[in-house]
């Protein structure tokens, strides 16, 4: 499995790498921005891309649509500080196979990265319940909001 992360904070990339430092079939390749994250996605084609929503220079999921312009089939697991619903809904809005809060488990992220490899759907279970299981997301203005907006809204 070919993994792409795109994170700004060494740290959550490190902890990546450390998930599969037992499993040879893992290769993690790492970006720090959205530019360099789009340009490792076009190279490599990865079967999985792990995306932080904020990134240094897009959000991303402003990168994620970018990548999913070139690659429909592109299979990404949103990473975020942000455990918002908003930001889950608009994940699932366009079709991001997956999402994780940097909070979570990190046995957690690797599920969630091996499920969405698979071609499976993860949604952390605290996540999906916050934002599946009432009718909050609704009440929330950030469920309306652009990818720009979102932009300048991002924690």
């Amino acid at each position: 499995m070919r993994t792409l992360i795109v994170d700004d904070h060494p740290i959550v990339v490190t902890g990546c790498r450390a998930l599969f430092t037992s499993d040879p079939s893992v290769e993690i390749l790492e970006a720090s921005t959205a530019k360099d994250g789009h340009r490792a996605y076009l190279q490599k084609h990865p079967d999985v891309t792990v995306v932080d929503v904020g990134l240094p220079d897009l959000t991303g999921f402003e990168l994620s649509r970018r990548i999913r312009k070139e690659d429909p089939a592109a299979k990404i697991v949103m990473l975020s500080v942000s455990e918002d619903p908003a930001f889950v809904v608009r994940a699932v809005e366009m079709g991001i196979q997956g999402y994780v809060s940097k909070s979570d488990d990190p046995r957690l992220r690797a599920k969630a990265m091996r499920k969405v490899a698979a071609g499976e759907r993860f949604v952390s279970p605290h996540l999906a319940e916050a934002t599946f299981g009432g009718a909050v997301i609704k009440a929330n203005p950030l469920t309306q909001m652009s990818s720009r907006e979102l932009e300048d809204a991002r924690p």
